[in-house]
């Protein structure tokens, strides 16, 4: 299969199919009632629908029976294209980060995703590759570009991984990037969180929960190259200057665990005026947390965590954490992935080059309802 990307439109070319769409829909398409529609007016997602339509497995039977009244009423066909693509199969590479390291905090939900989705990408004739990397711009280099159709991975920007990424774009494979985006690279499309917003939230909640006028925040502030780090303390920054309010930032660059970044941070607590404290991933959160506790902080300086997960959590029921700001990998990975469905199977590209996944605050008296999701499953 080839893929094509141009301004406004794009070309597929499978076994048989050869057929161009304009991005705006409303061209060619004004009166015709999409799949995408239905799981709209229905409020549930696109495989529930699909799953429904088909008569297969994975949703309720009442669920069932008011998509396909709704799908009725609306008047939906389905597409001539999804049924041709009964004849083959497609495969979607998800390269992640390897599973259970120490970026399991983070990255672990983006396996739970895939692996969420695996029964909806079958029923589509799709094959999701899992492939877990230690060194990304290595493993995409060596991946076989006549088997794979679509591309779903992290967009770091580390040296060689522009090019990496862009020997897929360039073979006429989509790619969708996760949590970072590489806008060189040419990607379809890049699906992750509202950093400048998440960053402001942080400055919002800080304020409302510091309880001296003057003093420093100490800052996780992640990798420095890392736009999903930079941009929430640039964006903290700046609402704190909007507030009016001169609070000096103390930045510990760091991204992993350990006793150097622990010392450090207790250094800071103890010999500087530290009113408030935040991070800005999942790692450093545990960092923060344990060099509250151990001096005995907890519940004086208020500390904004990074990461939904059972050893943050923890923390936020003992009281050492106030809040935790979700990023949500999960959700960032399966959009990703219904995305690539559209491509693929219907030949639909996304609307726009960045989608956001909205971030959630979550306090210790919000933590029952996340329990039935195991803190971050749909």
């Amino acid at each position: 299969m080839l893929l094509t990307i141009k301004p406004n439109e794009f070309t597929i070319r499978g076994k048989g199919l050869l057929k161009r769409f304009s991005k705006k829909k409303n061209m060619t398409t004004k009166t015709k009632v999409t799949i995408k529609d239905v799981a709209k007016e229905a409020g549930v997602s696109l495989s529930s629908v699909h799953l429904a339509l088909s008569g297969k497995a994975g949703v309720s039977e009442s669920t069932r029976q008011r998509i396909l009244e709704i799908a009725k009423r609306m008047d939906y066909t389905p597409s001539l294209l999804a049924a041709n693509l009964k004849r083959e199969t497609f495969t979607i590479a998800v390269v992640l980060p390897e599973k259970n390291t120490s970026s399991r905090f983070y990255y672990n939900f983006m396996w739970d995703a895939a692996a969420d989705y695996e029964s909806a990408a079958r029923s589509y004739n799709l094959n999701l590759l899992l492939t877990g990397f230690a060194d990304l711009a290595e493993t995409l280099a060596n991946m076989d570009l006549e088997n794979i159709h679509g591309l779903i991975t992290m967009g770091y920007p580390e040296d060689g991984y522009v090019e990496a990424v862009a020997r897929f774009s360039e073979a006429g494979i989509p790619v969708i990037l996760l949590d970072n985006d590489l806008e060189d690279s040419g990607r379809v499309c890049c699906v992750k969180s509202d950093n400048d917003l998440l960053g402001r939230l942080t400055g919002e909640l800080l304020l409302d929960m510091i309880r001296w006028p003057a003093g420093e925040l100490l800052v996780c502030a992640g990798f420095r190259t890392y736009p999903n780090h930079y941009r929430i303390v640039e964006s903290l920054e700046a609402y704190l200057k909007e507030q009016n309010v001169y609070m000096p930032l103390v930045c510990e660059y760091f991204h992993d665990v350990g006793e150097e970044p622990l010392a450090h941070l207790k250094k800071h607590l103890l010999e500087r005026p530290i009113v408030g404290c935040c991070t800005v991933n999942s790692r450093a959160t545990l960092v923060m947390a344990q060099a509250l506790d151990e001096l005995g902080l907890a519940g004086r300086i208020p500390l904004i965590g990074s990461g939904l997960y059972s050893e943050s959590v923890q923390y936020l029921e003992k009281g050492v954490v106030t809040a935790l700001i979700d990023k949500c990998p999960y959700e960032q990975c399966y959009q990703a992935l219904e995305m690539m469905t559209d491509i693929l199977v219907r030949n639909e590209a996304p609307d726009r080059p960045v989608a956001y996944v909205g971030g959630e605050a979550v306090f210790r008296s919000m933590l029952k309802q996340y329990e039935r999701i195991s803190f971050r499953k749909r």
